[in-house]
């Protein structure tokens, strides 16, 4: 009876052992199913982040090429405003070029007739000279 008690006793605590060994599968069991679904979920929130960083990247690259365009928009605009203003100022310098040149006409004209008036009153001052040295003064006085 010993042998049968003894194995019985064996197989009482194998089956023990069995039953605690069950209880421990599936507690294992439950807790790799947490884990998976726990991984799962983590999985799809780094997925999320991922997609929101590139969403936020692709935001980003959208606003950098708007503000270049903007840029090219407004160095546009200030060439254009700078060639306004350039064209402007040789219109402007054309013009004073022009009225320059007429008041110079106008003045080396009036220099001119001046010189004529000097060579006229020059000449007429020769002439009266002469005249007057031809002319007997004492005998105009005298009478």
């Amino acid at each position: 009876m010993n042998t049968q008690s003894s194995s019985q006793n064996e197989f009482e605590s194998i089956k023990v052992d069995v039953g605690v060994l069950k209880v421990k599968v599936l507690t294992l069991n439950e807790i790799c199913d947490k884990m998976d679904k726990i991984i799962e979920k983590l999985v799809d929130q780094h997925d999320r982040h991922v997609a929101k960083i590139y969403t936020d990247m692709d935001a980003r690259r959208m606003e950098t090429q708007n503000d270049i365009k903007e840029i090219h928009n407004r160095i546009d605009n200030v060439l254009d405003k700078v060639q306004d203003s350039e064209r402007r100022i040789t219109d402007e310098l054309r013009t004073l070029r022009d009225e320059l040149s007429a008041q110079i006409k106008s003045e080396k004209a009036s220099i001119q007739k001046l010189n004529e008036w000097k060579w006229m009153i020059a000449g007429a001052i020769i002439v009266l000279s002469w005249l007057l040295s031809k002319i007997n003064l004492e005998a105009i006085f005298t009478r």
